[in-house]
């Protein structure tokens, strides 16, 4: 982490990687490497830790919250939706996760199923502008038959 923290961030690779390889069930310095491999933009082998981290901590938020977005940008969004659904289930108040998961069904047009969602947010969450920013670009949306 430190290595990481002090722009080195191919020691901090190497180091990460012996530590995974020796100690397969510390899914935290899994989650750490897939972290960083994702700051590489080696996207796919990024994916593939964060995925075994998602397993090893089925309980934190945070790794199927940034599992759900790499595999969004990867454009697997069965498993994408998938990911960023147990961040939400685990965290149901998030502003970030709710935010996530209305963001990748408006940005594949599925509308009707990320109004739901953006509700939760200004019902959950009413003195931050953007749930109301996207509820209302919604309404638009939907009364305009998109």
């Amino acid at each position: 982490m430190l290595y990481n923290q002090m722009g080195q961030k191919e020691k901090a690779e190497l180091l990460l990687r012996a530590v995974v390889k020796d100690h397969p069930a510390v899914y935290d310095i899994e989650y750490s490497l897939g972290l960083l491999l994702a700051e590489k933009k080696q996207y796919a082998e990024a994916a593939e830790h964060l995925a075994n981290a998602a397993v090893g901590l089925p309980d934190r938020a945070r790794v199927h919250y940034n599992l759900g977005l790499l595999l969004q940008y990867l454009q697997k969004d069965a498993e994408a939706e998938t990911a960023l659904w147990k961040a939400l289930k685990i965290e149901p108040n998030s502003i970030d996760y709710l935010y996530a998961l209305a963001d990748f069904y408006i940005k594949r047009g599925k509308l009707q199923a990320a109004k739901p969602i953006v509700e939760q947010m200004v019902a959950k969450h009413p003195s931050q502008p953007i749930g109301h920013d996207l509820l209302n670009f919604l309404n638009r949306e939907l009364e305009a038959g998109n």
